[in-house]
């Protein structure tokens, strides 16, 4: 049985691996290990057949580690787990070494797919797999003292590093012609698939006064001047964009991470990359990449000040640092936040939705509508439907609020979550229709025709109801609630077209309003009762009335029911059924 040390701070994260290592297959034998020195002497006491480890950690980093793994047990393949890096590197560690690279948070079937391939690969002791731009980033961010030994080609190159500062750099004369400072940075980071090497900390006078950061975008230059650029790099990143709007995520960090290999001097490169990660640290270090580069940008500055706002309110060690993302503003929150601190947007039809404060931002909610339109005319995009119907509820704009939940539900009947909140939505419409207010809201739809729905839930036969009710918002709420039962609805908003759509098809059963335009429904009442065709259809009258005496006139004239309006959706089906 091999033995696999895990090394991390992260209890989660350690305890995750136990579980799902020790269980798959023949089973690994799983040490663990929360920072560097402890995992030290579980090396100097144990047989270690594989290495587990995150970067940064307290007592002794992954840094740190890697240095003396690198010296001491070079035979030891190391899986590196971090927030840094991209897919595309991920895909090419098959052909390229042997300290192997994954991002967290990852799925415990990819971590099982890289261990197989390091004990296939064994260990050199170099890191591979980094883009040195990537891995140098890595160490700015945290701030990191080291000495890196590159090599590339038969060139090895060194670089020295204090406190995340590029200080010093030297070529090796054996191997290429001698350069220092910082000619020689240049050099090494303009070599193409570059091997790093983690040594002992190498003190050496500082000759190198520029930026990381500066001097990262001026070899890149370079090493772009060499090259042909393409012409279509903007649109690659546009690309991208589209991704992330539709929340095709994955997509999207795969397309980011490929331009930015090619455009690190993008801020918006950077700044969409920061809000399609999941982690506050990767979070934190690539939005600090767009603000080196473009810090006066107004929308990296508000960037910075929801990334600021997410620190007071998100506990430094949930779910070590996973977050979500405010589907309107990209404002980090916590996964199980139902509204956004940032624009103030709630996220979902909640229980306490209708009682809380109306209080979002419309700047940003009319935006984020424009862009889920967007998504929505590009392909069929449900995260796109649901979002957006959310986003016009924040707004108070009902009908569109309605129509769009409804289609969000008939494009996956099944999911419960939508369901619930749409039938949470329709009970809190039935039940504000007599608000002047709320009614103003919702224009009267041409023709008053009725809208087809299609089955979502249980399904009686498909029987036909005519819905008779001047109020839209009624009719609407009537429509859609029945038609999550599989009915098919037929409207009329007056006397006069409730008879034409009469003589038009036969119904099963009608729901009729009392008070109407142009002929009251105990009139309307009496002609169908007075019809051999129609008099056998049962009647269920609503009006917003309640009184002996016209449930009194309701009877006489010929109606099988009575409700009084506002009333819950489910009381209606429970009445309906009753004659049907």
């Amino acid at each position: 049985m091999k033995t696999i040390l895990v090394v991390d701070d992260d209890k989660m994260i350690l305890r995750l691996a136990t579980e799902a290592l020790k269980d798959y297959g023949e089973g690994f034998n799983v040490l663990t290990a929360m920072n560097g020195k402890q995992a030290l002497q579980i090396l100097s006491a144990s047989a270690v057949d594989l290495v587990i480890t995150d970067l940064k950690m307290p007592v002794m980093d992954g840094y740190e580690l890697l240095t003396h793994t690198g010296r001491n047990y070079r035979n030891i393949p190391i899986i590196v787990m971090t927030g840094y890096g991209s897919r595309e590197i991920a895909k090419q560690l098959k052909q390229k070494g042997v300290l192997h690279y994954i991002e967290k948070p990852f799925e415990i079937n990819m971590l099982r797919e890289k261990i197989v391939d390091a004990f296939a690969a064994g260990s050199k002791g170099f890191i591979h797999g980094f883009t040195l731009a990537n891995f140098l980033q890595a160490v700015e961010v945290e701030q990191k003292s080291i000495t890196l030994r590159i090599k590339s080609n038969r060139r090895v190159g060194y670089l020295h590093l204090h406190e995340g500062d590029l200080t010093d750099a030297e070529t090796d004369p054996g191997t290429c012609p001698p350069l220092t400072g910082e000619e020689a940075a240049m050099e090494i980071l303009c070599w193409d698939d570059a091997n790093i090497e983690i040594l002992a900390i190498q003190k050496k006078e500082r000759t190198i006064e520029r930026s990381l950061m500066q001097i990262l975008l001026e070899a890149s230059k370079r090493k772009d001047e060499k090259l042909p650029v393409p012409q279509n790099r903007e649109q690659e990143l546009e690309e991208a964009v589209q991704m992330a709007e539709a929340h095709h995520f994955k997509e999207a960090q795969s397309l980011i991470a490929a331009f930015l290999k090619k455009e690190p001097r993008s801020a918006r490169g950077w700044l969409w990359c920061s809000r399609i990660v999941v982690t506050m640290k990767s979070v934190e270090a690539f939005l600090a990449n767009a603000a080196k580069l473009a810090p006066r940008a107004p929308e990296v500055s508000e960037e910075l000040a929801k990334l600021n706002l997410a620190k007071t309110k998100i506990p430094p060690d949930t779910a070590a640092g996973q977050v979500r993302r405010c589907p309107f503003c990209w404002c980090p929150l916590e996964t199980k936040e139902v509204q956004c601190g940032y624009c103030k947007a709630h996220l979902m039809i909640h229980p306490q939705f209708f009682a809380a404060p109306r209080d979002a931002r419309g700047d940003i909610l009319e935006k984020a509508v424009e862009r889920y339109m967007r998504v929505i005319g590009r392909e069929k995009n449900i995260n796109a439907y649901y979002y957006l119907s959310i986003a016009h509820l924040n707004l108070e704009h009902w009908e569109e609020t309605l129509n769009l939940f409804h289609k969000t539900v008939r494009m996956e009947p099944e999911k419960k979550v939508f369901l619930d909140q749409l039938r949470r939505l329709l009970n809190y419409m039935a039940l504000e229709t007599s608000t002047e207010g709320f009614e103003k809201t919702l224009p009267e739809p041409p023709g008053g025709q009725g809208a087809e729905t299609e089955q979502a839930g249980r399904a009686p036969e498909k029987k036909k109801i005519l819905v008779v009710e001047d109020s839209p918002t009624t009719r609407k709420v009537i429509s859609i609630t029945l038609g999550q039962r599989g009915y098919d609805i037929m409207e009329a908003r007056d006397g006069l077209e409730a008879l034409s759509r009469l003589s038009e098809e036969r119904p099963d059963l009608i729901l009729l309003d009392i008070i109407l335009p142009k002929m009251d429904g105990y009139k309307i009442l009496s002609i169908i009762k007075d019809n051999a065709l129609f008099k056998d259809i049962p009647v269920i009258m609503l009006t917003s009335k309640d009184g002996m005496i016209n449930k009194w006139k309701g009877r006489r004239a010929g109606a099988d029911a009575y409700l009084t309006k506002p009333f819950k959706p489910e009381i209606l089906v429970e009445t309906i059924e009753k004659y049907l």
